[in-house]
């Protein structure tokens, strides 16, 4: 009688596995099948239109160049946006920023004098105060995407991306007064054809030698942002 039971115990156990182990072969057989499905240059498309629409987000931003093997850094900082006002706070070139730009008007701390200097801006649109710290999607606005190759799977703070290369032509005023040979990766989430993360390479138009590094995580898709005047300004 205990031999029946063990058996039946067994058996149970060895159909509850083998259903389990159905279950994950089609749920990988599936995600395979998706990946397969995917066309590199329409979801970099697809989420580069994406991402133009989005009104909230925030982002990780690094940028630097390297002179002839050296490399120097030119900003680190964490921003956010909403509704088209933006904060910006770490380091541009070795001094630390702490800047708003909300309706026209730019909210800089000066960390020597210890107060707000209150700038008011002839423009509403940041991306012609030529700070791509401010817009970093500035930095990923293609004429044309030339050809779009897949690199591979990646994931991004737990989301599976498809890593994208390309070599475009840029519609940006900032970039194309200065670099040229625009060398671009994209990790895309492509369930929500987003851009999860974003790097830039390019020369240099007057010194080849000169490369600039650009690189942008974006999280925080269309969570709740409010971005007020600082205290104290």
């Amino acid at each position: 009688m205990e031999y029946i039971k063990r058996f039946w115990i067994i058996l149970l156990s060895v159909l509850v596995l083998l259903s389990i182990a159905g279950v994950l072969s089609a749920k990988t057989i599936h995600e395979h099948y998706v990946r397969y499905k995917l066309v590199p240059a329409e979801e970099l498309q697809a989420a580069c239109d994406n991402m133009a629409g989005l009104t909230q987000y925030r982002y990780d931003l690094k940028s630097g160049f390297t002179v002839e093997q050296r490399e120097e850094v030119i900003s680190q900082v964490q921003g956010e946006k909403a509704a088209g006002n933006t904060h910006i706070k770490g380091e541009m070139v070795n001094t630390p920023v702490d800047i708003y730009y909300i309706d026209r008007t730019i909210y800089n701390y000066d960390s020597f004098a210890s107060k707000w200097l209150v700038i008011d801006s002839d423009t509403n649109n940041c991306e012609e105060l030529l700070i791509s710290e401010l817009n970093p999607l500035s930095n990923f606005r293609l004429k044309s995407l030339g050809e779009v190759q897949k690199i591979g799977f990646e994931k991004v703070d737990g989301t599976d991306c498809l890593v994208v290369s390309c070599q475009p032509t840029v519609e940006s005023q900032l970039l194309e007064s200065m670099w040229k040979e625009y060398d671009y990766q994209f990790w895309l989430d492509y369930r929500n054809n987003l851009i999860k993360k974003a790097t830039l390479k390019a020369k240099n138009q007057q010194n080849e030698n000169t490369t600039l590094h650009l690189q942008v995580q974006f999280y925080d898709f269309d969570e709740k942002i409010e971005i007020k005047p600082p205290v104290g300004s």
